[in-house]
């Protein structure tokens, strides 16, 4: 084979030292996470069924029986039986990733690392089309069985492959691991497959210290109040005439304190709340930042350096070691959204008012949207983002971006019962969120009977066909066709669509395709890649002219006035403009403070000086799912089941609508919500199977 061009990677990347003692302790540590024990007993919240008492007590003189989940019952709960055993073992992510480049340099050195372009996928699965390939590039089991390694799953190529296993294995490069490096012959890879590897497994090279942010001399002084009792600490957003508005003086105050309490042995719970019933927090302070904009390039980059803050917070508060509750009473927009739907419990109340309202004011849904959005179900996430509309009160718990719904009177006491909360020391902390959400439900009154789900049924349909594009052209043709359809009964969306493509022109040309292309990428990227592609497109925004003009439009002066868009439509923007805001060459990349902290590579420890232990995947610091939604896990989620579970669940066998119902009804222990939310998603996405009742699946 004949190389094509010549590409440069670091020393340390491709040329280290032989190291076996490394290369031997990541085997070890691959092989000891696939095993697994057989011993596996029903804990009390593994047992189904409802919370009745099974006989009744008082006046009776029998001691207390509770439920059917008591360990006093045959099939009951155990208060502590043995679960699987975990055979994993510990490796810090420093000495993995150096073993996954060793490896690589190892198979470079002798000539048997081979690099090729993207898209290694065949026409057909045939099994004697590959074996010929294999044969003429003498990668075959004649010379050495060879490893294939691409960067997505090519189903052809897997498929021929099955039946030439003596040849060789592929595997992408989510499933290679450094024992399948060092296995076989030699190793075939596709180049965006490699850079990939070497970008995830360089921790060693890079410094993971990351200043935290202090106080500033002409910081506010009351702008964020702190409270300790027992052991929750809240902090309280103090802004109210202001909306709790999000400013670079309260964020340098939560940052230290969020950090500082990670490493307490007291601080069981965080609470996140904002002063007054009017808001939570209804953004950043755009208002400040559009002042600096137009002081010129100094202004820009003090705009810059409160974008860069901002998200650092809000990654802090994803990643975070410990259980952080979202009381989301009253309005949640922007800057606001970052401080909440990142959290693993965030509660929604009748005075909650959801919205990501930045392409209003020439902007882009910021603060982790990118990632939150586009993983709401359907297409619900592009239009929030595409046309600033708002959700309240019980919808932001229907449409999953809450996680409880409380009437706003239960929180006051909700909070002090949090405080009397305890934790074991070895509690992980899906374990303590779990003790959280049952505390929380003990406050529950109910939801409101007389709302509906909004969106729902036809509606939802709708923005699920008309948002699906990757192209804001092919959404607004849709809209239009769906304006121009007239239903005799008057039952059609043609009036919703039409106000919808009427939102759209109002908003920024700009803002309107940033914000699409960000969130179609942005199911690609994991949590710390989000924020710092988003701190790298907030810059290019900074310097263009639709964020002052529509903040100062919209928000300065007075009366408000319609902005004046540059360019105006949505026909004078055009590839190029946009590909502007994704090119981050030249700009800095922003160190995120818990980057590098804990790692796939080491499940245990971290969470704290009380010997807390997280999840791996919380403590990662980065992931592609958030990990408090049990992806992967039907029904393990906190907060109610998502369109994609009822999905899986339905594919998954034969039942009724009726028997999919009850299936999530037991599975979350009846908790509020689920019949009207599983069943608005069985009626709008299933239909009836011919010659039974089974329900089928609609793609």
């Amino acid at each position: 084979m004949e190389p094509l061009r010549f590409e440069q990677y670091p020393s340390t990347h491709l040329h280290l030292p032989l190291r076996r003692d490394i290369l031997h302790r990541a085997v070890v540590y691959e092989g000891d996470k696939t095993r697994q024990g057989t011993a596996n007993t029903k804990w009390r919240k593994d047992v189904h069924g409802g919370g009745r008492k099974i006989r009744p007590q008082k006046g009776t003189g029998h001691a207390r029986l509770g439920d059917r989940k008591s360990p006093m019952l045959r099939g009951g709960g155990v208060a502590f039986g043995p679960k699987p055993r975990d055979f994993s073992t510990e490796l810090p992510r420093k000495v993995y990733d150096l073993a996954w480049r060793t490896a690589l340099s190892y198979r470079y050195r002798k000539g048997e690392l081979i690099i090729v372009e993207d898209g290694m996928e065949i026409e057909h699965p045939k099994t004697r089309f590959v074996k010929q390939i294999f044969e003429a590039n003498r990668w075959g089991n004649r010379d050495g069985r060879s490893m294939l390694v691409t960067a997505t799953h090519q189903t052809n190529l897997y498929k021929a492959l099955l039946q030439a296993g003596e040849d060789g294995r592929v595997l992408t490069q989510k499933t290679v691991d450094v024992k399948n490096l060092l296995e076989l012959g030699r190793v075939i890879i596709e180049k965006s497959a490699l850079d990939g590897i070497l970008k995830n497994h360089q921790s060693d090279l890079m410094s993971t210290h990351t200043e935290i942010p202090k106080e500033l001399p002409g910081d506010e002084v009351d702008d964020v109040l702190f409270n300790t009792l027992y052991g929750i600490r809240t902090i309280e957003l103090n802004r109210p005439r202001k909306l709790n508005s999000l400013n670079g003086s309260m964020a340098r105050k939560i940052i230290p304190r969020l950090k500082e309490w990670e490493k307490s042995h007291l601080a069981n719970v965080i609470i996140m709340k904002g002063a007054g019933d009017k808001a939570f927090c209804a953004g950043g302070d755009v208002a400040a930042l559009a002042e600096q904009n137009i002081e010129g390039t100094a202004g820009r980059q003090k705009s810059i350096d409160y974008f860069a803050l901002e998200y650092q917070l809000d990654h802090l508060i994803a990643t975070y070691s410990k259980p952080y509750v979202a009381f989301m009473d009253g309005i949640t927009m922007g800057g606001g959204v970052g401080l909440s739907v990142h959290a693993p419990i965030r509660i929604a109340t009748e005075r909650t008012v959801f919205a990501m309202p930045e392409t209003t004011i020439g902007f882009f849904p910021d603060v982790g949207g990118s990632f939150f959005l586009p993983r709401l179900d359907g297409q619900l996430g592009t239009y929030l983002a595409l046309t600033s509309e708002r959700l309240t009160g019980v919808n932001v718990f229907y449409n999953n971006i809450a996680t409880h719904y409380l009437h706003s009177s239960s929180l006051p006491d909700l909070e002090s019962r949090l405080a009397e909360l305890t934790f074991k020391d070895y509690a992980t902390l899906p374990e303590r969120l779990s003790i959280i959400h049952a505390t929380i439900s003990e406050y529950s009154s109910g939801l409101p009977h007389d709302v509906r789900i909004n969106p729902s049924g036809s509606l939802r349909a709708s923005i699920d066909s008309c948002f699906s594009h990757t192209n804001i052209t092919d959404i607004i043709r849709d809209l239009e066709s769906e304006a121009a359809t007239t239903d005799p009964n008057g039952n059609g969306n043609s009036d919703w669509a039409r106000k919808t493509l009427s939102t759209i022109s109002e908003r920024s040309p700009t803002s309107v395709r940033v914000a699409l292309r960000a969130l179609r990428l942005g199911r690609r990227w994991s949590i710390g890649e989000t924020f710092q592609r988003e701190h790298a497109i907030a810059a290019r925004f900074m310097a263009h002219p639709d964020f002052v003009e529509g903040v100062s439009a919209r928000l300065i002066r007075k009366p408000a006035q319609t902005p004046q868009w540059q360019p105006p439509t949505l026909q004078a923007t055009d590839d190029a403009m946009i590909d502007r805001f994704f090119d981050h060459e030249g700009l800095p990349r922003l160190r995120l403070l818990n980057e590098g902290a804990g790692s796939g590579a080491s499940r245990r420890g971290g969470g704290g000086g009380g010997g807390q232990q997280g999840s791996g995947a919380q403590q990662s610091g980065d992931w592609q799912e958030y990990p408090h939604w049990g992806v992967g896990r039907i029904g393990e989620g906190i907060g109610l089941p998502r369109e994609g579970e009822v999905e899986q669940l339905v594919k998954e066998g034969s039942r009724t609508r009726e028997e999919v119902l009850d299936w999530f009804e037991a599975r979350k222990d009846g908790a509020q919500g689920i019949r009207k939310k599983v069943g608005e998603v069985l009626w709008r996405k299933t239909r009836v199977d011919q010659g039974g009742d089974r329900c089928v699946w609609i793609d």
